[in-house]
């Protein structure tokens, strides 16, 4: 991420009087803009702008989940009649894709429940990036909503199966750096009820 250790700093004065100079030199480097002697705006170019408010630049390459989340995008890509079937059926609030890999995230972690799923995308940078969102600036789900379609999702069968083959398909350590922990118990149990002959797809609620 870019460090901004040695801005150019203007007063608001200095900005109504060389506003277009000022803007010119953010294009090199950003430009803190004081107001009454302190901080007030910073004014930064496009290219400083999307660094800086851009996820991956957090994620460390060498994390299992940069390598998981490549495959799954594959695994996805190959799905798209299924997902776009699971969110007419279950409520479409939160994008398919998302909710798929916060499934996986809760198995991967053995994160308790749905709402513990959003809790740690809320502080998690690491897990917002790997469910899909690119930017700080990206607005969680609601957090009702992305709970009860994470459940519903749980619990379709045709879901488990994708999430359990994506997952039993790929390379994943036992134990990681930090809380990575693969629960291949939750993941075998979940792999056996959704192929059990009478496994059936849970309603949504309206």
């Amino acid at each position: 991420m870019m460090k901004w250790m040695s801005p150019l700093r203007v007063t608001m004065q200095e900005l109504d009087a060389r506003l277009s100079k000022i803007v010119e030199r953010a294009r090199e480097g950003p430009v803190a803009v004081n107001r009454y002697g302190s901080p007030w705006v910073w004014i930064v170019s496009h290219q400083a702008w999307v660094q800086a408010d851009n996820l991956r630049a957090l994620v460390p390459q060498s994390h299992p989940l940069v390598a998981l989340r490549d495959q799954v995008e594959d695994t996805l890509r190959h799905e798209r009649t299924l997902l776009a079937e699971l969110e007419r059926q279950h409520g479409g609030t939160v994008d398919a894709s998302t909710l798929f890999k916060s499934l996986m995230l809760q198995i991967i972690y053995s994160l308790e429940d749905a709402q513990k799923v959003h809790e740690s995308l809320a502080y998690n940078m690491l897990f917002r990036w790997f469910v899909g969102f690119e930017r700080f600036a990206d607005e969680l789900p609601a957090r009702a909503a992305f709970a009860r379609e994470l459940e519903a999702f749980g619990g379709d069968p045709r879901a488990v199966r994708v999430v359990t083959r994506a997952l039993s398909g790929a390379f994943l350590p036992e134990s990681g750096d930090g809380d990575f922990r693969v629960n291949r118990g939750l993941l075998h149990a979940l792999s056996s009820w959704a192929s059990a002959p009478d496994a059936r797809p849970r309603e949504t609620a309206p």
